[in-house]
């Protein structure tokens, strides 16, 4: 598939998210964040931060996750909210590329209007029928979508994954998809607006009838007698 050529000035309106998480509570069954990294259009590092978990971690889970104690002890990790705050200033009118972002904006507590989240986990070209009910779509795994569109190879058996290498396989894959994916997202944004605009006029018609109503009701009697 061939790359579509892209604008300095528009490849700038993009930016790519993947977090880490560790486990807390009882088992580590609750997801905490504990790293953030964001890349820009190339590929290269905008954010990458370690994050202090407020408390106690029960599950590193690092054989994914790729995270000690000793990343989350140290100097360099943001607090929580301090970091939370830093990514959405970086956010802030970005297009923002991601697998399965709904996990990271949650953890969080970030919130995007859709037309501004390209998520590869939920575009539908890169998603795969449910053997389960071959009637609805599922994602399928990034590291998957890696290896049969880009022949790059993540997140490998055995191996702990990173958050800057999987958002670089994210954006790669949204820069290939690019061109069909922004048409349809435009059709969107298209009947989004129609349906909006018709709700408007059909609002305003209702007020005009109501206004005509009212002066009807209220207009005074002529006697002649």
């Amino acid at each position: 598939m061939e790359v579509e050529i892209v604008s300095q000035q528009e490849t700038e309106k993009y930016l790519a998210l993947d977090c880490e998480m560790v486990g807390v509570g009882k088992y580590g069954e609750r997801s905490a964040l504990a790293r953030v990294s964001i890349v820009n259009w190339e590929g290269d590092v905008v954010l990458d931060k370690f994050v202090k978990v407020a408390e106690p971690v029960t599950d590193y889970r690092t054989f994914v996750s790729g995270i000690r104690a000793e990343d989350l002890e140290s100097d360099e990790a943001m607090d929580f909210d301090e970091c939370c705050d830093l990514v959405a200033s970086i956010l802030k009118d970005k297009i923002i590329v991601g697998h399965a972002l709904r996990n990271d904006f949650d953890v969080m507590n970030i919130r995007l209007p859709w037309y501004m989240i390209r998520d590869t986990a939920r575009y539908e070209p890169l998603m795969k029928m449910d053997p389960k009910d071959p009637g609805q779509l599922v994602a399928k795994r990034l590291r998957d979508l890696a290896a049969e569109n880009l022949n790059l190879m993540i997140q490998q058996e055995g191996q702990e994954h990173c958050s800057v290498e999987d958002a670089g396989a994210a954006m790669e894959l949204y820069k290939q998809a690019r061109k069909k994916w922004e048409q349809v997202m435009e059709y969107k944004l298209n009947k989004t607006r129609a349906i909006q605009e018709q709700k408007q006029r059909e609002l305003l018609m209702s007020y005009e009838k109501s206004q005509l109503s009212t002066e009807k009701v209220s207009k005074p009697t002529i006697s002649c007698s």
